[in-house]
């Protein structure tokens, strides 16, 4: 019983739910509690119980009995130390040990700080906690709201209800400007139509707190150097009734003037290297600004491409952090900085009104190297993989960077030639050459200079090894990259990858013999499979949009949106590059779309879900699509409950006889599964456990089909049917977020199988085995299935 431990007049606190507001934020309301209920789950408190449980072995004076034992034995070591470096050392490692075992006295043992302690019911905070919801309400503009609340007692346990009818709000009639400063009252006139206050609107202090940050950043954009926030005030005006508000913004003069100073750029002086004491640098003038380096190693016209601060300009915070953004985004230095003086002559009336500005770029390290050592876990085998990538900045001065990289790993693969599971060998390197600039034929080298444009030469090659074949790709492109940014110094929301030039050579160079004969008896049921292994030329344009505005943690709310074309195969049509040697070429369109949301639910809870949509198949009277570029189905990013690439196509199962000991059975067949189409969705409810421990509970459905039929029943796709040969999978998983990576573990099992059993059987969820998880189970068989990786699913 969660309530055994509570005092005579002690009650707990288990619940505390707002009603009736439609127009404000429930996530809002609750971060206003003076009080935290426990938290629940299917009606009981695991959270409490846990607390509980380790407070048995939680005892205060022993911990002080610790405290004063290693108090003695500092002393005692301290004494014994012949020099103060020693007693420096004694008293620091001591002074942790005590630390320790204060924050242990403070927060309790590890059970503890796992579960949490009882939320005894206070009904002080609780009125507290009324009056922050009542200022909350009025922020958002509602002054005529009511708020209560209800106690609902059951035994010990204490559930609260707050009840808040929002009633009318207050909304703007007349947005009116008091700025004694003529200038720059032009100024914010002239952007008025910008203002996120309009007359209609509720009135919300938080909109009031943003427009106050749009006028600040406004005006420095316009010169005025010395402006701030505190000049910038808000007066509403509620008298006029009718639930009306009249705001007056006010922006106030200087304490020692009648006027804000507007300053101008003199001088701009641009550092490219690290200052060496006693030292002169050389300068020299590239398009008026002047750039000091005891070694010019950067081409000026690259640099002057990203300046935006010029002599003879105004004074521009915008212009100040833009050129800042764009030598950072060259990743060539390592730190940025634009900085300003104000110019002081005695002898010159107009010297106080001028800035000299100072652009401060410290140089990145030329080399540099990075490493990383991993393991995969697939098909009941872990595999160790490795990667090594050099890069080298400002290759030829002109801010180019140079990346090489190798990388090697073995990874657990399902085997159909040998039944079993095999590991795959593969290694490869590459080398990618990125210019901070577009190079075109015509030149161009300014287009898209607010987008950050960037070229890049890519080149790599792959061996994979495997029981069934051995495959080398050779790769060559060439990539235009492009940003956009939702305003000018935010961080970019969207990337552009346009790709003219794409080449892969394909070369197979071994087919295990019984691997040959299954494809070939799979092709007989679908015309590409045998033809998707062939040796091949594959030229293709491809272009790819990615719209994210989440962070590396995904905590935001926030949409994320890639979306993939590619048209393979022009060139052969065009006669540019014909057919030669055993190369095949192949022909063929490809499509895209990955769409997910990010919805946070407050203390670390989020709901997300995802929609994953593609469409691809060969072109002009070909037959086949290369290997790499079909859809596949199933593993740790997908439908987790599947192995990787062995879901579908459609409600096609493959039932091949064997016999043992003489009699023969029927098991299925389990192999790569490519299809043409894909479609696939996912919805997740991720939530902390403890600390850096996170769980998730998910739903997963989706499957591949092929455009046309083919021999294989139930394979091709069709509107009347498809939405019943969607795979569903559920689990829960174990994320380990250590901030610079997570660690997850993803527990699935089967659902809704649109292929079935050997008895034909859909709803497998009744062939569940916990035990599955951790022991070898036949592919054929299997329900379950564990997906260990680095980083979310979505």
């Amino acid at each position: 019983m969660p309530t055994k431990n509570l005092g005579e007049n002690e009650q707990l606190l288990l619940g505390i739910e707002p009603k009736g507001i439609e127009h404000v934020s429930q996530t809002d309301i609750e971060a206003v509690y003076q009080q935290r209920p426990n938290r629940t789950f299917l009606g009981s408190t695991p959270y409490l119980a846990i607390y509980n449980f380790g407070k048995r072995f939680y005892s205060p004076a022993r911990i002080d009995e610790r405290i004063e034992k290693l108090r003695r034995k500092r002393a005692e070591k301290t004494a014994q130390a012949d020099d103060s470096t020693k007693v420096r050392r004694i008293q620091d490692r001591f002074d942790r040990r005590i630390a320790r075992q204060r924050d242990r006295k403070e927060k309790g043992n590890l059970l503890m700080q796992i579960g949490e302690p009882p939320a005894i019911y206070d009904s002080l905070l609780m009125e507290r906690t009324m009056d922050q919801v009542d200022i909350y309400m009025n922020t958002k503009g509602f002054f005529n709201h009511e708020a209560d609340y209800e106690k609902q007692v059951k035994g010990k346990k204490v559930y609260i209800t707050i009840n808040i009818a929002e009633n009318e709000p207050y909304r703007y009639s007349a947005l009116n400007y008091t700025i004694p400063d003529d200038s720059l009252l032009q100024i914010v006139k002239r952007y008025e139509d910008r203002s996120l206050l309009k007359v209609g609107d509720v009135y919300d202090e938080q909109l009031l707190t943003q427009e106050r940050d749009r006028l600040h950043e406004m005006i420095r954009h316009n010169g005025y150097f010395d402006f701030s926030r505190a000049y910038i005030i808000f007066e509403p005006d509620t008298s006029y009734g009718g639930n009306t508000v009249r705001l007056h913004t006010i922006i106030q003069n200087p304490e020692n003037g009648t006027r804000h100073k507007a300053y101008t750029i003199q001088n701009v002086y641009f550092k490219t290297d690290a200052d060496r004491f006693g030292l002169a640098r050389d300068t020299l003038e590239y398009n008026n600004v002047k750039y000091l380096a005891y070694d010019h190693k950067y081409s000026f016209n690259i640099l002057d491409n990203k300046v935006s601060v010029y002599p003879g300009q105004r004074y521009s915070q915008f212009r100040t952090s833009l050129t800042q953004r764009r030598l950072t985004e060259m990743d060539v230095f390592q730190f940025t900085n634009v900085s300003y003086n104000k110019i002081t002559d005695a002898t010159d009336s107009t010297a106080g009104n001028q800035l000299n500005a100072f652009i401060n770029a410290l140089p990145s390290k030329k080399f540099q190297e990075t490493a990383e050592l991993g393991m995969n876990f697939t098909e009941r085998r872990p595999g160790p993989f490795s990667s090594i990538r050099l890069k080298t900045r400002n290759v030829f001065g002109g801010a180019e960077n140079l990346e090489f990289g190798i990388r090697g790993g073995l990874e657990g693969q399902f085997s159909i030639a040998t039944d079993e599971t095999v590991m795959i060998r593969e290694f490869g390197g590459d080398a990618a050459l990125t210019f901070p600039l577009f190079i075109l034929p015509f030149g161009g080298k300014n287009i898209l200079q607010d987008f950050n444009p960037r070229t890049r030469l890519y080149t790599g090659y792959t061996n994979v090894n495997r029981a069934e074949f051995q495959r080398s790709i050779y790769e060559a492109s060439l990539d235009y990259i492009w940003y956009k940014y939702p305003r000018p110094l935010q961080t970019p929301t969207v990337q552009y990858v346009f790709s003219p030039v794409n080449i892969n050579i394909i070369q197979v160079n071994r087919i295990d013999p019984t691997f040959d004969e299954d494809l070939r008896e799979l092709s007989q049921l679908s015309r590409s499979f045998v033809e998707s292994f062939k040796s091949g030329f594959i030229s293709f344009v491809g272009f790819n949009l990615i719209y994210n505005t989440n962070d590396f943690l995904q905590s935001r709310n926030a949409r994320y949106m890639r979306v993939l074309t590619e048209v393979g195969g022009l060139t052969a049509k065009l006669g540019v590059l014909p057919e030669t040697g055993n190369l095949r070429q192949f022909q063929y369109a490809k499509l895209n779309t990955d769409y997910r949301r990010y919805l946070p639910l407050g203390g670390q809870r989020f709901f997300v879900y995802r929609v994953n949509a593609g469409v691809g198949g060969p072109l002009f009277g070909t037959n086949a699509l290369p290997y790499d570029k079909y859809f596949f189905a199933g593993g740790a990013s997908s439908v987790r409950a599947w192995q990787a690439r062995r879901l579908g196509p459609g409600s096609y199962r493959r039932v091949i006889t064997e016999t043992e000991n003489g009699e023969e059975t029927d098991r299925r067949f389990i192999a790569e599964q490519p299809g043409e189409v894909l479609l696939e969705a996912s919805a997740e409810y991720r939530f902390n456990m403890v600390g850096f421990l996170n769980g998730a509970v998910f739903v997963d459905a989706g499957n591949v089909w092929m455009l046309k039929p083919d021999n294989r029943p139930g394979s091709e796709f069709q509107y009347n049917r498809f939405y019943k040969e969607l795979a569903v999978g559920t689990g829960f998983g174990l994320r380990l977020n250590f901030s610079v990576v997570i660690l997850r573990f993803d527990f699935a099992t089967q659902v809704y199988d649109p292929a079935g059993d050997l008895n034909g059987n859909k709803f497998v969820i009744r062939d569940f085995r916990f035990s599955d998880f951790f022991r070898q189970v036949d592919p054929a068989n299997r329900r379950t299935n564990l997906n260990i990786g680095i980083g979310y699913p979505f």
